[in-house]
């Protein structure tokens, strides 16, 4: 498996990190909920960022794992819409 391929798995894990983040926040009370909240959103989203600027990276270099690489791309694209979409609604 490539480099960067394992570097976008990588960054699919910050999502994972921000997203425990966030559901962490959404059960607690007080101030400090506005704090976890805000840094899981910005984890989660730099995560899924990087993770499909990175798998696009490698979708175009590594011609064998393209399948792969797309869909971590289109995985990390779609959780990033849901993760805009509970970020409005919240």
């Amino acid at each position: 498996m490539p480099w960067i391929l394992r570097f976008a798995i990588g960054s699919f894990l910050v999502f994972v990190i921000g997203t425990v983040m966030i559901a962490w926040a959404c059960i607690s009370t007080g101030w400090e909920t506005l704090s976890r909240f805000a840094w899981g959103c910005v984890s989660a989203g730099a995560g899924l960022v990087t993770s499909a600027l990175l798998a696009m990276l490698s979708a175009v270099i590594q011609q064998r794992w393209r399948r792969f690489s797309l869909a971590l791309m289109i995985a990390s694209v779609l959780l990033f819409l849901g993760l805009l979409m509970f970020a409005k609604f919240a």
